[in-house]
């Protein structure tokens, strides 16, 4: 199975299970049903669970500390402002051949901003749609010198427009999950020693294949 059948399969096992996690609360009787959060002045952090892929990075290399973090701000019933951020930075050190020694490195950040627009709950599920827009680098250093140090850079912008949900399984928490439709625009360049080549800039216009899977806390 490639990474895109990998990625699609993960996303709809996500949903699935969130969905189905959020279709217990139906049965619920009217009065014990928790009401979604969206009015004017409420705020709350999120917790990107899919981490940098969101900014268009993905991959081992990234590890289990590129989840993103941001916060959601109400400018009126139904509608958010959120921004969300996301940072990796990896360092080590290994021996050569030569006995001596180099110490690679990497860094990978994103930030993005973008509007929900909310509407009728369902029970405890608020739907939602909205757009955003997001900037994201990587960089890495092999730690090498002279003709053997080796630098890469990869710089990724995109816009989107978005489509997704907030189920509140208690007062004040909530999961969810969401997939964009955008255009994406990647570039990047590699410096070895002191020559430096510019790779070819990609354009993409896709649906999301990782999603976007969070943990909403209101406070």
């Amino acid at each position: 199975m490639n990474r895109c059948s990998r990625n699609i399969a993960v996303v709809a096992l996500a949903f699935a299970f969130i969905f189905g996690i959020a279709g217990t609360s139906f049965a619920q009787e009217e009065k014990d049903i928790i009401r979604p959060i969206t009015k004017e002045g409420s705020a709350a952090f999120i917790f990107n669970l899919a981490g940098l892929g969101t900014f268009g990075f993905s991959g081992p290399t990234l590890g289990p500390v590129s989840s993103g973090v941001g916060a959601k701000w109400f400018l009126s019933d139904d509608l958010a402002l959120r921004v969300i951020a996301g940072l990796s930075i990896t360092s080590g050190s290994s021996s050569l051949p030569d006995s001596s020694s180099v110490k690679p490195s990497s860094t990978t950040f994103g930030i993005g901003a973008g509007i929900e627009k909310h509407f009728r709950p369902l029970y405890s599920t608020s739907p939602y749609v909205g757009a955003q827009v997001f900037f994201g680098n990587a960089s890495t250093d092999n730690g090498g010198s002279g003709a053997a140090e080796q630098k890469t850079s990869q710089s990724t912008f995109g816009v989107q427009a978005l489509a997704g949900f907030d189920w509140f399984f208690t007062h004040g928490l909530a999961l969810g999950g969401e997939m964009t439709l955008g255009f994406t625009s990647q570039s990047g360049s590699t410096t070895q020693g002191s020559t430096t080549n510019n790779s070819q800039s990609v354009t993409t216009i896709a649906l999301a294949t990782g999603g976007n899977v969070h943990f909403v806390v209101y406070f």
